[in-house]
């Protein structure tokens, strides 16, 4: 049994405790003047601790919240012995124990740690994940995302949407399902599970059949890739090592956590680039001409032109920048089209529609 220093939060008058350390816990034995005797239990996942020089300083937050001061050393020692099987000790506590030379040496070592691991052996980590996770997994993602998000979907604009995409060969056996929603956002969006949803704004947008035919083939790629589960690998990945490393680091964290999201735009931009060269191989596999990402590409530039913000704090990569890359790859695989009328037919009713 330990004794200790106890403050409730409500008043400032320390209270003389008796402590019991257990192997996940503490039992607070509280005797007021004028109050009957009570016993707190705190879990060790319950608490938060500051080490100092002399004593230490133990906090719980919610119901009956309240700090805990001990000056004594073999308290402090066999507290944080047990403690740390519990919850990892936290980089703020290595700089508390050590000298100031030595904490930064500490720190360093372990943002390096960090950066290389997120850098290099978590998108490893991931690829390898995700090529093991089965196709149901991305439906029952997808499906989840969707219904959260209370879309209500234009069934007749919807249904020639679908006509428009059954028209084309996709490559893939999943069964893809294409939406149009009435919104004045000029944006679609793929979802996990085979889900392309198109808002009426950016069809408004569109010109030509073959500029509809590379807007679906580019967010059917991010679906046939896997994206969306990559993305949310990596983001489940690189939050549960800063948790791991960090523990309670607020300042390192958040600036581990500004690191990775640059590094996820990187992603980002690398991700829609495999989606327009993906893109461009469905107009190639459907005899459609490849000029319609071009076409695409230079309406959404319209778009980018009414925010300039650069490149480095996008999710997506300029679009001057996108029709550079697939210019040259339609220049390196020059291939023959068709006519489809029946995709013109489509594209007029949709145009007609929503004009």
């Amino acid at each position: 049994m330990f004794k200790g220093n106890y403050y409730n939060h409500q008043v400032a008058r320390a209270i003389p405790v008796n402590i019991h350390l257990f192997t996940e816990s503490l039992q607070l034995d509280i005797t007021a003047a004028g109050a009957p005797p009570r016993k707190l239990h705190w879990l060790f996942t319950e608490i938060s601790t500051h080490v100092a020089p002399g004593f230490i300083r133990i906090t719980r937050k919610g119901e009956e919240e309240g700090t805990l001061e001990v000056t004594d050393p073999v308290f402090v020692k066999e507290f944080l012995e047990r403690y740390k099987h519990t919850r990892s000790a936290g980089l703020h506590q290595l700089v508390l124990r050590g000298g100031v030379k030595a904490s930064l040496i500490i720190m360093l070592v372990i943002i390096g740690a960090l950066l290389a691991g997120h850098f290099y052996f978590l998108p490893w980590c991931v690829n390898r994940v995700v090529g093991q996770l089965p196709p149901t997994f991305d439906k029952e993602l997808g499906d989840l995302a969707r219904n959260s998000l209370h879309e209500t979907p234009d069934k007749d604009g919807s249904r020639l949407l679908a006509q428009f995409a059954a028209q084309m060969k996709w490559g893939t056996q999943e069964k893809l399902d294409f939406t149009v929603v009435d919104s004045d956002v000029e944006n679609a969006y793929s979802l996990p599970g085979g889900y392309v949803v198109v808002y009426t704004g950016l069809l408004k947008k569109l010109e030509t059949p073959e500029q509809l035919a590379a807007l679906l083939g580019h967010e059917v790629a991010h679906i046939t890739h896997r994206h969306g589960v990559r993305k949310i690998c990596q983001e489940v990945s690189t939050s549960m090592l800063i948790s791991f490393a960090l523990g309670n680091s607020g300042a390192v964290n958040l600036l581990y956590s500004e690191a990775a999201s640059l590094h996820n735009l990187t992603y980002s931009r690398e991700y829609e680039r495999e989606a327009d060269i993906g893109g461009m191989e469905t107009l190639r596999r459907n005899r459609i001409n490849q000029l319609g990402m071009l076409q695409l590409l230079r309406e959404l530039q319209k778009l980018d032109g009414k925010v300039a913000v650069p490149e480095f704090v996008r999710s997506h990569p300029l679009t001057g920048n996108r029709l550079n890359y697939v210019r040259r790859d339609a220049e390196e695989h020059p291939a023959a089209f068709d006519r489809h009328e029946k995709m013109e037919v489509l594209f007029k009713q949709l145009q007609a529609r929503y004009r």
